[in-house]
């Protein structure tokens, strides 16, 4: 898993440019150089960077593409910045290279072509998609949302398809064209139990990015919904699919770690953890400048 690689590359690691289309990305730590006296280990945008250089991805603060806002400055971005790592900080390395997740941009005010939005992922194959833009404050689950659109490449997935009522049609989905007289569908509060939330019921891909970001954040809460509903445990197993297809270790064991965990209680971990790694590095550091040594 994530955990412990993700500890070990806060000691070791470099950082990473993107490769982007856009504008060239610029490290987060890339004032350093410009910095008046020694990095301490308070400025934690380093050790992040080289989180972000061995999960395969950068931190960037540049935006394009009909994307708005106001992106954070390195010293803003510290107070968010470990809220994106403690949850990237459940799932294995394997999974965030895999999915070629390429940059996370942390802004203030997001909007998509003029409008607010919590979260965004630009997702394919070309060069500079995989980007994730995540709005301030935020919550973990708008990570766990546009990581797994990163994931998922399909507009329409048949198995997906088949497990929603045959009347039920997306809010945002092309309605089908009428031929001749054929009675109202029902009203889609009908289907809601059916779905996570009601934006969930606006898209395809939202509907599964929904569940996946539920079953990683409310784990018993979607277990008590999904024991109730068969459509829901069956979309479940769907999602389970499709990562497992990235990572392998997103099997069984994982998801068992996830329903006996809850997202506040690892978030605290992550950042004691954390601040432990920086007092060891900061000691170490202390004793080499000391010009001691056994």
């Amino acid at each position: 898993m994530c955990r412990k690689y993700l500890l070990w590359v806060l000691v070791f690691g470099c950082v990473t440019l993107s490769h982007a289309q856009l504008k060239p990305l610029k490290p987060l730590g890339a004032a350093k150089e410009e910095a008046v006296g020694e990095v301490t280990p308070e400025m934690i945008e380093d050790e992040y960077l080289r989180v972000a250089k061995k999960c395969g991805f950068a931190i960037g603060y540049e935006l394009g593409g009909g994307v708005t806002g106001d992106v954070l400055s390195p010293e803003e971005a510290k107070e968010h910045l470990p809220g994106v790592f403690a949850a990237l900080d459940i799932f294995p390395v394997r999974f965030l290279r895999e999915t070629k997740l390429n940059t996370v941009v942390l802004v203030r005010g997001l909007k998509s072509n003029g409008n607010r939005v919590g979260g965004l992922a630009v997702s394919g194959n070309a060069p500079g998609c995989g980007r994730i833009y995540i709005d301030v404050p935020f919550k973990s689950n708008v990570v766990y949302h546009e990581l797994f659109h990163i994931a998922d490449r399909q507009w329409q997935n048949e198995k997906w398809t088949r497990l929603n009522d045959k009347q039920f049609t997306y809010s945002n989905a092309p309605k089908p064209e009428k031929k001749g007289k054929q009675p109202e569908p029902p009203p889609p509060e009908t289907f809601r139990k059916d779905f996570v939330s009601d934006y969930a019921m606006t898209q395809e891909m939202e509907d599964r990015a929904e569940t996946f970001a539920w079953m990683v954040t409310n784990p018993k809460k979607f277990a008590e919904m999904a024991k109730e509903n068969p459509v829901l445990a069956k979309k479940a197993e769907v999602v389970k699919g499709i990562v497992r297809e990235f990572a392998p270790a997103m099997n069984k064991d994982f998801w068992d770690f996830i329903a006996n965990s809850d997202d506040v209680s690892r978030m605290e971990d992550f950042k004691k953890r954390a601040a432990i790694n920086d007092q060891r590095k900061k000691d170490k550091k202390a004793l080499l400048n000391s010009g001691y040594t056994k």
